[in-house]
């Protein structure tokens, strides 16, 4: 279960109480305002029980547009980037980049700025990316999902697991739900026979 929030503390609130992951929308805003967010989050997470600050179930999000060369990845994304519904004619897109978690560049630029997001917000468990926006095609898209799988994606791998802390928590799984639910409905099961066996024990004496 995750608790998704762009703006809103009480839904950090409640992904804390119920020790529950939460998703900071983390794209349209500075970073300071996410770090609030996510500060938040982290805290009642501990004051609730569920583990330290540091262990808490973090997602970001985050969106890039890239080719190999930084220059033209500017050069092709700039039109979109101004008549874009949600950013468009508004801050320039060096403004843009430079003030939210936006990347326009190339692979390498798109792997510095990721990593960044670790030292604002902590250790954190999911990285979504925001690829088809501003009204890109399909192609382009789809040539987006190439460079991050052969560029970016093996080198943030190994990055995380190189500097994750063995204390933090892996990234929660459905597969990894299903084992528990299944271990605890198993116990659960365990102790009741064993309560009917020593009841059954009671009452034979």
């Amino acid at each position: 279960m995750w608790h998704g929030s762009i703006r809103t503390p009480q839904i950090a609130e409640v992904a804390a109480y119920y020790g529950d992951g939460f998703f900071a929308n983390n794209i349209f805003w500075p970073k300071e305002h996410y770090q609030q967010l996510i500060g938040l989050y982290r805290e009642r997470y501990e004051h609730y029980g569920h583990g330290k600050a540091d262990q808490a179930i973090v997602g970001l999000g985050g969106q890039f547009f890239m080719r190999k060369n930084s220059q033209d990845a500017v050069k092709e994304f700039r039109p979109y980037f101004d008549n874009a519904p949600v950013y468009g004619h508004g801050p320039s897109l060096e403004d843009f980049t430079s003030q939210t978690p936006l990347t326009v560049g190339s692979p390498q630029e798109v792997i510095e700025k990721t990593l960044t997001f670790r030292e604002y917000f902590g250790d954190y468990q999911r990285q979504l990316f925001l690829i088809d926006h501003a009204g890109l095609p399909l192609k382009t898209v789809l040539e987006q999902l190439d460079l991050f799988g052969e560029e970016v994606l093996p080198v943030l791998r190994k990055e995380y697991a190189e500097k994750t802390p063995a204390h933090v928590p892996e990234p929660p799984t459905h597969a990894g739900r299903v084992a528990a639910s299944l271990a605890a409905a198993g116990q659960s099961a365990a102790g009741q026979s064993a309560t009917a066996s020593h009841a059954g024990t009671q009452g034979g004496a």
